[in-house]
């Protein structure tokens, strides 16, 4: 259950930057995408749980920030978590060229799965066709930001309440 309120209050927070501050930088196309970096890190864990109910939400939280379709943001996210979930013994993410490559891979999945659910709920190929030229710039960037990012996303992931709130010790003179 832990890992569920962390994650909402990182959810909460990751949705305010990628809407704010992030909104338009590098581009307005090229985005901080900080819950897709939380998937690949929830499905990285060793642990796994209560990481569904995680996974969920942060879908939720993107669902609701969103003006694409309810629900296509917590099933594309689900099917990203189950496809590097069933990988996950066949790849290396120690390494960090690995990393980059099965972070762009699982970014470009993404943007594929977004796009071919949004084709068959609008019957509109405009938005396909952005997806599609914005993807290649968007997984390469989302490979450089997970190298750093996901480590720390894994070691939030580790902390409780108790380490967060329980004071350090005494300081005797």
């Amino acid at each position: 259950m832990k890992r569920f309120w962390l994650f909402a209050v990182y959810g909460i927070i990751a949705v305010t930057l990628e809407s704010t501050l992030f909104a338009f930088f590098p581009t307005q196309m090229v985005k901080f995408d900080f819950i897709l970096l939380a998937i690949i890190a929830l499905a990285l864990a060793e642990d796994q749980r209560g990481v569904i109910p995680s996974v969920v939400l942060l879908g939720l939280f993107v669902d609701v920030s969103s003006s694409a379709p309810f629900g296509l943001a917590t099933f594309s996210l689900l099917v990203i978590f189950g496809f590097i979930r069933m990988i996950i013994s066949k790849i290396s993410i120690e390494i960090w060229f690995a990393r980059f490559v099965w972070i762009g891979i699982a970014s470009l999945l993404y943007k594929v799965i977004t796009g071919l659910l949004t084709l068959a709920w609008l019957g509109n190929t405009s938005v396909v066709q952005v997806l599609i030229r914005f993807s290649l710039p968007q997984a390469v960037f989302d490979g450089f930001i997970g190298l750093f990012l996901i480590p720390l996303i894994m070691k939030y992931d580790d902390l409780t309440w108790e380490k967060i709130f329980k004071p350090k010790g005494l300081v005797l003179k």
